[in-house]
């Protein structure tokens, strides 16, 4: 039996994903409805999606790669949105975790993720740091 725990086993370097999405005009509008997104017209004339909405889904992308995990609690995230999402496209959000840490007695994890257009462009980067429960 080992004395490490679950938190203890996870790599750094470990790879989460890919998930991919179609970013098509019923879930651009569902996100803009939920999120009660007040100007549309940029995703109506110019169809753009909203530049956050892919966010949530790094947390799916978690729990896919660890279903162990309980919960993942956001601490800190930031975000850089490189090229505007296109309705229409096929992204792919891809995570993996940089570091790790434990700070009064609580543990800590670092995840990357990118999302990319179906062309492998990049479209945006972000890192997330998370109280990791399990």
């Amino acid at each position: 039996m080992s004395d490490m725990s679950d938190f203890d086993k996870i790599p750094i370097g470990f790879e989460m994903g890919p998930l991919e999405l179609l970013l098509d005009q019923e879930m651009v509008n569902d996100y803009m409805q939920t999120a009660q997104w007040e100007t549309t017209d940029v995703a109506q004339s110019h169809r753009y999606a909203p530049p956050g909405m892919t966010v949530v889904y790094h947390s799916r992308i978690k729990f896919q790669a660890r279903p162990d995990l309980k919960a993942a609690i956001w601490a800190k995230t930031e975000h850089e949105f490189v090229k505007p999402l296109k309705m229409g496209s096929t992204i792919s959000i891809r995570g993996r975790v940089i570091d790790k840490f434990v700070k009064k007695d609580r543990n800590y994890l670092v995840c990357e993720f990118e999302t990319r257009d179906e062309n492998g462009e990049l479209l945006m980067k972000s890192r997330e740091t998370s109280l990791h429960l399990n």
